[in-house]
């Protein structure tokens, strides 16, 4: 069973996951967090993963909900803390291509003082063509 946990590092909201999240475990709960840190006004959201030991497709789904839910908001979505398992499933998916990912908390949250502007990085496997984003504002 999935259970999430939220707790506040300054501006940035924590959304700590635990357990599997597969099929039916956790999604409508993600969701619900995610549309309740946005209304309360905080647009720098973190997922931790460091206790979630494997993911399946309706878990990458859910992923790819909150992050353009939180991106259509203005607001920036991180993973942090991503286990051997679960990024073998985010790779494979090219979904770290799309949301920066960082092994701790600490990274992660210096990551959202350091880039208070619009930003596409990417922390692991940032050697693929990433090209220089001029063109856009």
């Amino acid at each position: 069973m999935l259970t999430i946990g939220i707790h506040y590092a300054g501006t940035v909201a924590s959304l700590d996951l635990k357990g599997k999240f597969i099929k039916g475990q956790g999604g409508f709960q993600l969701q619900m967090l995610v549309d309740k840190v946005l209304t309360a006004g905080t647009t720098k959201i973190l997922l931790n993963f460091t206790e979630v030991p494997i993911i399946d497709s309706m878990g990458i789904g859910e992923i790819v909900r909150a992050f353009k839910k939180v991106r259509e908001s203005g607001g920036t979505l991180k993973l942090v803390g991503v286990t051997d398992r679960v990024y073998g499933a985010l790779k494979v998916t090219q979904l770290l291509d799309l949301i920066e990912s960082f092994d701790n908390e600490e990274d992660a949250l210096a990551s959202f003082s350091s880039k208070d502007k619009k930003s596409k990085g990417k922390k692991k496997g940032s050697d693929l063509d990433s090209g220089d984003g001029e063109d856009e504002d």
